[in-house]
């Protein structure tokens, strides 16, 4: 593989990872987002109406943590609507979103891994236009785990970066991390 692919995947990994920081987010922000009243949405509009994310069952977007290049999901009774969690394991879900070019490709969890500071990436399944896999790296809070999964994905002209992370100790999110993050993008790719 010759450098210059390697270059624009690896510079929209590391700008997906830093969008979170948008409009003074951070690690703060996660655990202010968690305590507030915001209004659970099943979907929204994101980066302009290139991509409509939509939840995946059982859980919501953070209306207040919302940007165009950013959201937090959770479990919906989390976010004040109990009646739309279901069965879905308590977690917490970033996405972000980075524009680009045509022909992009999608680098391999190693190479993400390692552009975001993560270890123990394992567990890779995907094909050109997704990658979900298992990692460990800095949790967005004490509470949750810091070992999660993460998925990137090309959907409809963006890079998109999913992380998910359950309690600490809770196995449900790690067992059903996977299925999660698959039916969040193939929810959201089947709006476009």
């Amino acid at each position: 593989m010759t450098t210059w692919t390697f270059k624009a995947p690896l510079a929209a990994i590391s700008m997906t990872a830093l969008s979170a920081c948008e409009g003074g987010q951070g690690a703060n922000f996660f655990a202010g987002a968690l305590g507030s009243e915001p209004k659970p949405l099943s979907q929204a509009d994101m980066a302009g109406g290139a991509v409509t994310l939509v939840a995946p069952s059982g859980f919501c977007i953070d209306s207040a943590s919302l940007k165009q290049r950013f959201a937090l999901m959770a479990r919906c009774d989390r976010l004040g609507a109990p009646a739309a969690a279901a069965a879905a394991p308590l977690g917490v879900m970033t996405v972000s979103l980075s524009k680009v070019a045509p022909g992009t490709t999608l680098p391999d969890p190693q190479v993400t891994g390692a552009a975001l500071g993560l270890t123990e990436v394992s567990a890779p399944t995907g094909d050109d236009r997704t990658q979900i896999f298992r990692a460990s790296g800095p949790a967005p809070t004490d509470e949750l785990d810091g070992r999660h999964w993460r998925a990137t994905a090309l959907v409809n002209g963006q890079l998109m970066g999913v992380a998910l992370y359950g309690p600490k100790g809770d196995a449900e999110v790690q067992d059903e991390g996977r299925s999660i993050i698959a039916a969040l993008l193939n929810r959201t790719r089947s709006v476009h």
